[in-house]
């Protein structure tokens, strides 16, 4: 059972703890039977190398009481592998993940970009996308939604999306935007050298044809954020995790 921070009030996240580890979960995914989800703090590094990267997974996968913990080597692309949880781990080079396997855990690793959540429990599917900016200016949320299609057969109005705490508008500052950004991407410039990825994760979730109801975002700023590890802000090689799975 999981055991509230504080009140969780009005917004998209709020705090729980899972015996003794700290998380935030969107009210809205909870709301869904058969599905699980939590993002992680800086509480636990998830980072991809260093001496506790293994025991800190472990303890991730047993404290939310899952049959198994999968994750990709992450490389800003936007490469998308279903996965049974029988695989050895990374189970490959990608940086998306699906399973309509109860119990399996899809864990994206984070320090800045987006983890989005593509839940269909309704339909026995989940989805993990990681998508900093390059993955979302490749279109990486949409070709999460098509994935599911083309995998599963789960049509874009079925899915609930979620996009965790990832670098907000206020710090998402992109000096050479010009040569780094798709033109698609002005209209989510909100400063000279400002973008609001988030909102293009949207605008990319709602052309796929998520239905707008059922995206959800944290609006928090990982950079703001000292409970979140966050590269830009202190350089370093921490990792803090969102996971979905089905429950079993």
């Amino acid at each position: 059972m999981s055991t509230p921070l504080e009140s969780p009030g009005a917004g998209p996240l709020r705090p729980l703890r899972l015996g003794e580890v700290d998380f935030w979960a969107f009210p809205a995914l909870e709301a869904l039977p058969g599905l699980l989800h939590a993002v992680s703090t800086r509480q636990v590094d998830l980072a991809a190398s260093g001496d506790q990267a293994g025991p800190n997974l472990e303890r991730l996968r047993r404290t939310l009481g899952l049959k198994r913990l999968a994750w990709v080597r992450q490389v800003h692309g936007t490469d998308i592998v279903a996965v049974n949880g029988e695989e050895a781990w990374p189970a490959g080079v990608a940086d998306g993940l699906t399973t309509d396997q109860p119990g399996v855990g899809l864990l994206i690793k984070q320090a800045d970009c987006q983890a989005v959540i593509l839940a269909a429990p309704e339909r026995g599917v989940v989805a993990n996308l990681h998508a900093g900016w390059r993955g979302n200016a490749a279109g990486m949320p949409a070709k999460g939604v098509e994935f599911l299609r083309e995998r599963y057969g789960v049509e874009p109005h079925e899915i609930h999306a979620a996009v965790s705490p990832s670098l907000g508008a206020c710090c998402g500052e992109f000096v050479n935007w010009r040569e780094k950004l798709p033109a698609w991407f002005a209209p989510f410039r909100v400063g000279e050298n400002h973008f609001d990825l988030e909102a293009a994760t949207r605008h990319q979730l709602e052309a796929a044809g998520v239905r707008p109801q059922r995206i959800f975002t944290s609006g928090r700023c990982t950079v703001c954020s000292p409970e979140f590890f966050s590269y830009r802000r202190d350089k370093t090689a921490g990792r803090f995790g969102t996971v979905v799975a089905l429950r079993e």
